[in-house]
């Protein structure tokens, strides 16, 4: 006689950690100021270790939630310079043994070639459902993948923000698009219901918590997702660099859900636990909780350390290298109250055998300091961060006041949710004071002569006086003008809202597009020079207002800038 099988119940303990905007940052050095960092993958690797040992292999899930490929020099190193058989990133990754990531916005700022090869490169799969292919309509990467941990069916759904076409030219993302987020998540966890019967529903995606998008894409919709979408029991998500760890309920099944971002720079770990119930009825998640783990205190994984000892040594040389002189000082904070230093080199290698008349161009720091002297790559990255090429379009002359408009709009909106400025937008957070505006957002113009009355209402601050040559500014006429790509995609609704352009207009009046990027360009310059670089003066703007602005327009200079002569680097460094 057969022995009556008996019911087997167990409990399992499943350990998800993610990293997201990891931004190169992987030796835990800022090779940009020359000094150790408080994060980097070495400490994530430590602490993941860790817990491998504290509740085994099969039983811990490592995840990344995009933007690795871009940030620190040594992502650039390995992306242009050091060209090996397998990506820096790949090897990083795969070392830490990675179960699987999501593609992020800036990993497609590096273009076909990189991204392609890191791709190939790594052994865990890469997601991203909204990427599509416009030939086949299939998913330029594998949409999710399915986890089997201790008998435990697990699926990843990785979804990114559609928005990256606002931000990035088509080179970047050529032969394919993106689709809505909120009904890519609709659609693909439907079908991973039906086809896989997961026991746990994990999202993995590159968009922010909430908030309202530009053009016509809902950018950050982690939050939206988790409400409206039924299914989910956790979703990890990134792009915003704002730590979370909270639980929302879904509308439409009443399941809890866990809402984590581990935040940018990898100074956490954003960390979930699930207890599970098995037994021959199936899988039931009887609890899960989730939180941030900062990894600041942890020791670099000494095995990690001695593997890229050698590629650090080299990054660190590379950003050494002396490109040449320069005799005044570039000191971000000028560019936002007249002629700079920063925006007259901006504008100096946008405008150079481009052909323009006009150049609209944006920072993308409001607080370095590049002091007179030798100046080396290090110096660049600093006032340079992003891959961002140059374009030429033909605009309108009132087009470009309504760039103009959009930009100063954005700086001195002070009716802004959370804004302490008295004429800037800015917001105060962990002891310091930011500017609210996001500084990319922010152009200044050259070839022409204006003014910005800070007494008037929004669009209607700007005036335009004349060309820098003395000829009347035409605001019927069209003018050749150069910016950078971001805001030649639709970045901030400079042109688009600003502008007055939908994105399809825009895109129709690009007359040309470098190959180069702009920090490239600024380092060639540099080389290219037998003497050293003197920054010619090609802005002529100025803020008019009365004495009591002008004096509460000193008082907000005070609360960003107290001292930005005498800060050091580190200080510096930690007010991003």
């Amino acid at each position: 006689m057969e022995k009556e099988e008996k019911n087997i119940s167990r409990r399992v303990v499943l350990k998800f950690f993610e990293t997201t905007d990891v931004h190169g940052n992987f030796m835990g050095y800022d090779f940009i100021n020359n000094h150790s960092y408080q994060g980097g993958l070495g400490k994530v690797d430590a602490y993941v270790r860790r817990q491998r040992k504290l509740w085994g292999r099969e039983h811990c899930i490592l995840m990344d939630g995009g933007d690795v490929l871009e940030g620190q020099p040594c992502a650039h190193y390995a992306n242009f310079v050091d060209k090996s058989l397998c990506h820096l990133a790949a090897d990083v990754m795969n070392f830490m043994e990675y179960d699987v990531v999501a593609l992020g916005n800036h990993d497609f700022e590096v273009g076909h070639e990189v991204y392609d090869k890191w791709i190939s490169n790594v052994n865990f799969p890469v997601l991203g459902a909204n990427i599509v292919r416009d030939d086949n309509h299939q998913s330029y990467t594998e949409p999710y993948t399915v986890l089997e941990k201790d008998g435990i069916r697990i699926a990843v759904l990785g979804l990114i923000t559609p928005a990256v076409p606002m931000w990035l030219p088509h080179k970047f993302w050529s032969g394919i698009h993106f689709d809505d987020i909120v009904a890519s998540a609709r659609y693909w966890v439907e079908k991973i219901r039906e086809e896989e019967h997961p026991d746990v529903m994990i999202g993995l995606f590159h968009t922010g918590l909430k908030e309202e998008g530009l053009n016509g894409f809902n950018e950050n919709a982690a939050e939206e997702i988790a409400t409206d979408v039924p299914g989910f029991d956790v979703i990890f998500f990134g792009h915003d660099h704002r730590p979370c760890a909270q639980e929302v309920e879904n509308k439409v099944d009443g399941r809890k859900v866990l809402v984590l971002n581990a935040g940018g720079a990898t100074l956490h770990v954003a960390e979930a636990q699930l207890v599970c119930f098995v037994s021959d009825q199936g899988v039931k998640v009887e609890h899960k909780c989730g939180q941030l783990v900062s990894v600041v205190d942890y020791p670099v994984d000494l095995a990690f350390a001695k593997r890229y000892a050698g590629f650090k040594k080299e990054v660190k040389h590379y950003v050494s290298q002396k490109i040449g002189k320069l005799v005044t000082p570039i000191n971000a904070a000028d560019y936002f109250f007249g002629p700079s230093a920063l925006g007259d080199l901006l504008h100096m290698v946008q405008l150079k055998d481009r052909d323009a008349d006009i150049s609209l161009s944006a920072p993308l720091t409001y607080d370095e300091v590049v002091t007179p002297g030798d100046v080396r790559i290090r110096d660049i990255f600093k006032l340079y961060r992003y891959e961002n090429l140059i374009e030429v379009f033909r605009f309108t002359g009132k087009e470009i006041r309504g760039a103009l408009e959009r930009s100063y709009d954005l700086l001195t909106d002070v009716e802004a949710e959370g804004s302490v400025g008295k004429v800037f937008y800015i917001t105060f957070s962990h002891k310091n004071f930011y500017l609210g505006a996001f500084s990319p957002f922010l152009i200044t113009a050259a070839g022409i002569e204006y003014e910005v009355d800070l007494n008037k209402p929004m669009g209607e601050k700007v005036s335009i006086l004349r060309m820098t040559d003395g000829t009347p500014f035409d605001y019927d006429r069209e003018y050749r003008v150069a910016v950078n790509s971001y805001i030649g995609s639709g970045g901030g609704g400079i042109l688009t809202d600003g502008a007055g352009l939908t994105l399809k207009e825009l895109a129709a009046k690009c007359l040309l597009i470098t190959q180069q990027d702009i920090r490239t360009c600024i380092i060639n310059c540099f080389k290219e020079s037998k003497e050293p670089v003197v920054i010619p003066s090609l802005t002529n703007w100025r803020y008019v207002c009365d004495k009591e602005t002008k004096e509460a327009l000193s008082a907000d200079k005070k609360l960003l800038w107290p001292d930005s002569s005498k800060r050091s680097n580190n200080e510096k460094h930690g007010r991003h």
